[in-house]
């Protein structure tokens, strides 16, 4: 980007984003993470879900407090018990829920196969596949779509066992490049 001072003198404003590996890319990103009440995350993932579990899980996705209403479609549309049919039932865009909050769910019960998705992870993955900062579509089985045929393939392809070192990578680059999109 160059612009004038006003005084004649144009100055050129410039930054790369680039790793000499993957593993350098998720290490740094990863390290750049924040999100408030981590540990409603940290101390309910994976483990036996109940009814307070979930909602600690859903708070946390949300940022802090539910409102009465998500809290009522939470109980309606996200069960404490396991489903048979979860992935078919929450991939389905002629289902009830947001398809954030349905792939969350989808996480929330098995977290090494589901991973995140939201705007910032979309964002990072559309940087990283094409170097546009690309935003989620609105429409529900867009996102859905995109989430089954382009992020899960793009996830796989990071050599990380732990997969939520990967999701705290992306989630805190695509923040970034949020951050950074009207300058570029």
């Amino acid at each position: 980007m160059a612009f004038g001072n006003g005084g004649g003198v144009t100055m050129r404003l410039d930054f790369s984003i680039s790793f000499e590996s993957v593993f350098e890319f998720v290490l740094h990103w990863a390290s750049k993470y924040f999100y408030p009440h981590q540990w409603k995350y940290a101390d309910n993932i994976g483990k036996p879900l109940g009814p307070s579990r979930l909602m600690l899980l859903y708070e946390w996705k949300n940022g802090g407090k539910i409102s009465a209403a998500k809290t009522e479609s939470i109980k309606r549309n996200y069960p404490a018990e396991l489903l048979k049919n979860a992935e078919e039932r929450y991939l389905n865009p002629k289902c009830d829920g947001g398809p954030i909050w349905n792939i969350f769910y989808l996480h929330v019960l098995e977290p090494g196969k589901w991973p995140i998705f939201d705007q910032h992870t979309h964002r990072a993955m559309s940087y990283i596949k094409s170097g546009s900062i690309e935003e989620l579509p609105s429409a529900k089985s867009k996102v859905l779509d995109v989430y089954r045929e382009e992020y899960l393939p793009f996830f796989d392809e990071f050599p990380f066992e732990d997969n939520r070192r990967v999701d705290k990578a992306l989630f805190s680059f695509g923040r970034f490049l949020k951050s950074v999109k009207k300058f570029v």
